[in-house]
């Protein structure tokens, strides 16, 4: 039976735009990558949010007056065409050349695809005027592909849970960051909230219950069915009982020995599981800070989930300061904290691109203290760092 393409591209029908007029901080970056040559790869957690950008920029290229036919959009979610037939198929019923023609393809759940790292590696070398952006509900796959067969052809985008702004703004209350101080309460309101609703969809949740029941079902899908189909996984239910444990620690230091045998199983084969639900993006590990990469990673590790939602979904977990420090962790990109011998610690250390040095610490309280800062100036010292960075409760900022 012919494919009906028009069902997944109702934007060739006159005047149709997708109704998504709300975006991402996400979307200008991609909107900035329309014009240059490279495979655009989009990754990041199930229900972020992925396909949405797709629908949007294709919006957004229609608003630029792009021939609507030469928009290709293709989900492999329910078929798995070869990327040659489904090109030649989309050329037949659009009428669009694709051997001369600027075309714009939109790939979805791309690792549902057999092989297709060697397949866009093939269009992409041959064919300049075809501009890919790829998708799917996880990357562990897409990373693992991408990088063996098509190294510098494709740019990487991660799209994470949503920041607070973007949460105001989906919750059109962006307006009262505008006057912080009159509306510190509210502020700190809607804060609290968005500890426990960081995805669009969560939002329409009425009760905590229906939140809860939403969040369990991203992360069983990920455990039960993404990760079984892309690694040799023996026992899932293990993957669960892993996610279980970090969410009632957020930022828990790993001590494989001792989880491995809680678990009944070896220090080799927990490494090697919390390596998949890092890959599926549902935890975040970070490694305690070196100057020395190597030395870092061999040192203390320390595990998030990938959303404080997840964590209150999980468990009966009411640490807020933890819970703020795994929404921190969500949304930024940074991979080390920092711990000494003598257990002084700071909960995170930015790299910026200068390679400068940020020590970050998580203070959920409205008063700072001396006592509060003192591993943190420990830290600046030790490593020459020019300035420090205190997250607290509050609207206003103060220079320590």
């Amino acid at each position: 039976m012919p494919v009906n393409l028009l069902r997944y591209n109702r934007h060739w029908e006159q005047g149709f735009r997708y109704p998504y007029p709300k975006h991402r901080a996400l979307f200008r970056q991609l909107v900035s990558e329309v014009e240059t040559p490279q495979i655009i790869e989009l990754s990041g957690l199930r229900r972020t949010g992925k396909t949405t950008l797709l629908f949007q920029l294709i919006n957004y290229l229609l608003e630029q007056r792009h021939n609507p036919f030469a928009l290709w959009y293709f989900t492999f979610d329910e078929e798995k065409l070869p990327l040659e037939e489904l090109i030649y198929i989309f050329s037949q019923q659009t009428g669009v050349d694709f051997k001369k023609d600027k075309i714009f393809i939109f790939l979805d759940e791309i690792q549902k695809l057999p092989n297709f790292q060697n397949q866009l590696k093939v269009w992409y070398d041959l064919y300049p005027n075809l501009k890919f952006f790829i998708s799917g509900s996880t990357s562990l796959f897409i990373k693992k592909k991408t990088q063996e067969s098509l190294a510098g052809r494709v740019k990487s985008l991660f799209l994470t849970p949503l920041n607070f702004t973007e949460y105001l703004t989906f919750r059109e209350k962006e307006p009262i960051l505008e006057r912080p101080q009159a509306f510190e309460r509210e502020i700190e309101q809607e804060f609290e909230m968005f500890l426990s609703t960081q995805f669009i969809e969560s939002m329409a949740f009425p009760d905590p219950y229906s939140r809860r029941e939403y969040f369990v079902s991203i992360i069983k899908k990920i455990i039960f069915e993404d990760i079984p189909s892309l690694f040799m996984v023996g026992n899932p239910e293990i993957l669960w009982q892993i996610v279980r444990i970090v969410a009632q620690q957020p930022g828990m230091i790993m001590d494989y020995r001792s989880l491995a045998s809680e678990l009944e199983m070896s220090a080799k084969t927990l490494s090697r599981y919390l390596y998949f639900l890092e890959e599926a993006f549902l935890v975040k590990k970070l490694y305690n800070f070196s100057r020395n990469r190597i030395t870092s990673e061999r040192k203390l590790k320390r595990y998030y989930l990938a959303s404080p939602s997840f964590s209150r979904a999980l468990t009966d977990f009411v640490d807020t300061g933890r819970l703020v420090e795994n929404a921190v962790v969500s949304v930024k990109g940074y991979q080390f904290f920092w711990r000494d011998p003598h257990h002084h610690e700071v909960d995170f250390v930015a790299v910026e691109p200068d390679e400068s040095i940020v020590p970050i610490e998580v203070k959920y309280r409205r008063k700072i203290q001396e006592k509060d800062v003192k591993n943190l100036l420990r830290f600046a010292r030790k490593f020459g760092c020019s300035r420090a960075i205190v997250l607290r409760k509050g609207v206003t900022q103060n220079s320590l």
